[in-house]
């Protein structure tokens, strides 16, 4: 049972470890534009029924002990896609969604990819990308996918994504569900969902959408880890010195 304990905490301490790297990736990225901070979701392992055959009056009988579980673990990510505020940057490159939905871009080997990161720059072939370079994707007046490009001196954009007043406007995506997004990178996401359109949201030309991470909740999140930590480092200290009492008394006997 000494084993199983120190085997136990370990696991907890494991667990802990990378819930206190996800709250330090939410702070890290509490600037970056359209990022979404994440929750790990903890479980406790399945649960053994333990018995022996030291029952009855010969001690040859089934006898339960109850029950014993190996600890928690990290079940998955729950990442929170609450909008957050939208900051005004001026710059005619910057982009936010008021509302719900996704700038679409295509990613390599023919992917779509989908992110509330609107810091966009123009490359040398004047499209508009993303600071990642992948190009953000419009569509025209039949929804087929264009490219976005960036020419002259005037780029507008309205509240319902026309550019210029043109046919063509920015493709932006809307799911019924984000629970099974994919994240690559830091706010870009892939699905297999079908996009259900626009929706009610409006474009803002020279905003970005800021991270949602309440730097306040996260340090709490990173102080209640702390003491977690400090007390299953107090519980496997015990563990270990009772373990090498028990292997000294064995070794005098």
């Amino acid at each position: 049972m000494i084993i199983r304990s120190l085997y136990n905490v370990t696991r907890q301490m494991n667990v802990l470890q990378k819930k206190q790297e996800n709250n330090s990736a939410n702070v890290a990225n509490v600037n970056t534009p359209g990022f979404k901070y994440q929750d790990l979701i903890q479980k406790t392992m399945r649960e053994y029924d333990i018995h022996n055959h030291a029952g009855g009056r010969n001690s040859d009988r089934w006898n339960s002990l109850g029950s014993i579980n190996f600890g928690t673990d990290i079940d998955g990510a729950y990442t929170n896609f609450t909008q957050g505020a939208l900051k005004e940057t001026g710059i005619a490159t910057d982009f936010a969604i008021n509302g719900p939905g996704f700038f679409t871009l295509a990613l390599e080997d023919g992917e779509t990819g989908y992110t509330r990161n609107g810091n966009f720059r123009v490359d040398e072939d004047q499209r508009l990308v993303t600071q990642e370079g992948y190009p953000v994707m419009g569509q025209d007046a039949q929804g087929n996918p264009v490219d976005i490009f960036v020419t002259g001196d005037f780029f507008s954009v309205s509240a319902n994504g026309a550019i210029n007043d043109s046919d063509v406007q920015f493709m932006v995506s809307n799911f019924d569900d984000t629970q099974d997004f994919e994240l690559r990178g830091q706010t870009i996401y892939v699905t297999g969902q079908a996009n259900v359109g626009m929706g009610e949201a409006e474009l803002r030309q020279g905003y970005i959408e800021s991270a949602n991470v309440d730097m306040g909740q996260e340090i709490v999140k990173m102080m209640e880890v702390s003491r977690e930590f400090q007390a299953n480092q107090r519980a496997l200290t015990v563990i270990n010195d009772t373990l090498q009492k028990t292997v000294n008394e064995i070794g005098r006997n």
